[in-house]
């Protein structure tokens, strides 16, 4: 038998139609009847409600000869073989459809069970539809859990410890050393010089062109000397 219906075995439940016309015992893969008064491997048995005279009784299906439908939030386990309708349904063997349905507000233990109709407006295929709610089919979803790598773990660590050296430091400088301002960060004046050093080599490796070279002396351009005659101007008479 199905592992999702193992909480329900050996359970007998019972059940009136909606008209106090008839009462239900229905077996889960046990005998409905623990008397055993209408045989053995009963599944379903419908009983007659009456104030006088004999009662009546129908076997509306036998778990010996039964059938299980899974779906995500459901089973359907089906009783087959039961008594032949005497007038109607092709006189065929009754049998029994129980709907178990997944309900977490229901406490197990405390199921009920309600008849929803007897099919039998056709001529062949005629059933007895039950429902139960319970929370033992209910699919108990795996916990969730949440692994985190080695380098995870080392990134989550250094964070931390650059949290509580900035806020600790911070609080140092300023409620012992009473510093104001940038002088409140933690080691401030290394930081200074670090950032410094970083762009020194940052300048030094990634600078791509020609570095200026100072030259002792600058020599004269031909556009600064002037024309020879422009030199013996002044040597002219007036």
């Amino acid at each position: 038998m199905h592992k999702r219906l193992q909480p329900l075995l050996g359970k007998v439940f019972e059940t009136t139609d909606s008209k106090n016309l008839y009462t239900y015992n229905i077996g889960i893969c046990v005998n409905a009847d623990p008397q055993k008064q209408f045989g053995e491997n009963v599944g379903v048995v419908q009983n007659e409600i009456k104030d006088k005279g004999p009662l009546k009784h129908w076997i509306i299906g036998y778990y010996n000869n039964s059938q299980l439908i899974e779906g995500t939030d459901w089973l359907i386990l089906e009783y087959l073989d039961g008594q032949k309708y005497a007038s109607h349904c092709g006189y065929e063997p009754r049998k029994a459809r129980i709907m178990i349905t997944c309900d977490n507000n229901v406490k197990s233990g405390e199921e009920t069970v309600k008849i929803f109709e007897e099919e039998i407006d056709k001529t062949e295929d005629c059933y007895y539809l039950f429902e139960i709610s319970t929370p033992d089919i209910c699919i108990k979803e795996p916990p969730i859990t949440i692994s985190l790598s080695v380098g995870s773990i080392l990134v989550i660590i250094f964070i931390v410890v650059v949290c509580l050296y900035i806020l600790l430091g911070f609080l140092y400088n300023r409620l012992v050393l009473g510093a104001k301002g940038k002088e409140q960060i933690p080691n401030y004046s290394f930081w200074q010089d670090f950032g410094n050093l970083q762009a020194d080599g940052c300048n030094y490796i990634c600078r791509t062109g020609s570095r200026s070279e100072s030259k002792p002396y600058k020599g004269l351009g031909d556009d600064q000397l002037q024309e020879e005659d422009d030199r013996d101007d002044h040597l002219l008479p007036m």
